[in-house]
């Protein structure tokens, strides 16, 4: 999900899960009404969603208390194994027994996101998870969202920097006013505002390659747009 700032991003996301209520209206997740408390706080069972938003630190020790699944009133046997195979999957169970104060910033966010993703959420909300990091950093918290698309969880990121979208987003919401612009694949959208708005420099690099080269297509990420430009280059 991207668009200006006061766009209405963070607060579209926090009605996921009732961190926000509506005033009017509802809000859906699954179909189902966030409001009917069969999912989103307690992180199971459909339409269940948990959010993520920059710590200051992170609530737990990062491989060990388990505070967010013991809040869902879980065995400490079931806890342990979930916190241990979170972090595990997400390549820090080094960190399981350092408390959060000696963790880097990018350990801190991937530390929380393990313990939201404990919880067994059918979808993971990321508000703005790499801002502020270092470009190492922030390509392996990248990586970690990569990885949790390619175990079919459900991502909803929202971030500002259009190039972070390119690289992990399937669908891309824009929004402006608190209203959906456009939503789409990155192709659909990113080329439809080419023209008119802000757009990854991958396709300030591309979109003009198309006029001659149709053949292209629409490529977003970086790898499609190596690829088109190699094709265009005969190469």
């Amino acid at each position: 999900m991207v668009g200006g700032t006061g766009s209405g991003k963070s607060t579209m996301v926090q009605h996921l899960n009732l961190l926000l209520e509506p005033t009017s209206g509802e809000v859906l997740v699954d179909g189902v009404d966030a409001r009917g408390g069969a999912g989103a706080s307690s992180g199971g069972g459909s339409g269940s969603c948990s959010s993520f938003r920059r710590p200051r630190s992170s609530p737990d020790r990062a491989g060990g208390r388990g505070l967010r699944p013991r809040r869902m009133g879980l065995g400490e046997g079931e806890v342990r194994e979930r916190v241990d195979g979170v972090l595990e999957r997400l390549g820090i169970g080094h960190l399981g027994e350092r408390v959060p104060h000696s963790l880097s910033g990018g350990e801190k966010r991937r530390a929380a996101i393990s313990g939201v993703l404990a919880m067994g959420p059918e979808v993971l909300v990321l508000d703005e998870p790499t801002a502020g990091l270092d470009p190492a950093t922030r390509e392996e918290l990248l990586g970690v969202i990569r990885a949790l698309r390619g175990d079919g969880k459900t991502v909803v990121l929202v971030s500002h920097d259009l190039d972070e979208v390119a690289e992990v987003a399937d669908r891309v919401c824009v929004m402006r006013d608190g209203r959906i612009e456009r939503v789409g694949t990155p192709g659909e959208v990113f080329y439809a505002g080419a023209a008119a708005g802000p757009v990854p420099a991958t396709v300030r690099v591309a979109a003009p390659l198309r006029e001659g080269h149709p053949e292209i297509n629409k490529p977003v990420s970086f790898e499609e747009t190596l690829a088109a430009l190699k094709a265009t280059l005969g190469q």
